[in-house]
């Protein structure tokens, strides 16, 4: 099982454009390329983007792609910007990840692929940055990433429902009326 969760760049017309690229992108590794590997399917998301534009255009994705085998309960993922967050026993873990964007960069680096063992009751977040970046509380700042993570941890033990509406009453709160400054991903999985 693959899933993947990405923040394309851009907004409105260019950003939906984007969006449709990566989305053609990923399923070409995956159902025409028959690539397996997380860091590698990542890889060819790469290499076509820079086809398509080729000037040095900052246009591509962040994103987690995770690739599950419940038979043994192993999950190999590739991660660019953005980090897998684990919560087991109590306490959250912030796995691996790639410092480079899918498309165009200074980096030359390889995407990796990074593996974990899954353990049952354990919760899975992917995330993007727009919960993090939101303005908003009291002094009008940006949320943050350490502050989200603890809400997560916080919320981490309830059903994945409630949850969700806790995720979106939290979110909801900080924003204080100010617009919201970004697309906002947050999918948990628990296992």
């Amino acid at each position: 099982m693959y899933l993947g969760v990405c923040d394309s760049t851009g907004h409105g017309i260019p950003g939906a454009f984007m969006s449709l690229l990566n989305v053609s992108f990923l399923n070409e590794a995956l159902m025409n390329e028959k690539i397996e590997q997380p860091g590698d399917i990542l890889e060819k998301v790469r290499s076509l983007l820079k086809s398509v534009f080729q000037q040095e255009r900052q246009d591509g994705m962040d994103g987690i792609l995770i690739r599950y085998n419940p038979k043994t309960s192993m999950l190999s993922y590739a991660a660019a910007n953005n980090a897998p967050i684990l919560i087991r026993d109590g306490s959250y873990r912030i796995f691996e990840y790639d410092k480079i964007p899918v498309g165009h960069s200074s980096k030359t680096e390889r995407f990796k692929t990074y593996a974990l063992e899954i353990q049952p009751g354990d919760m899975l977040y992917l995330i993007t940055d727009g919960f993090p970046d939101q303005f908003g509380g009291s002094l009008n700042k940006k949320y943050k990433y350490r502050p989200f993570y603890e809400f997560l941890l916080s919320i981490s033990h309830l059903p994945t429902e409630e949850q969700k509406e806790l995720v979106k009453s939290e979110f909801l709160t900080w924003q204080n009326g100010n617009e919201q400054v970004d697309d906002v991903m947050v999918l948990g999985i628990r296992f």
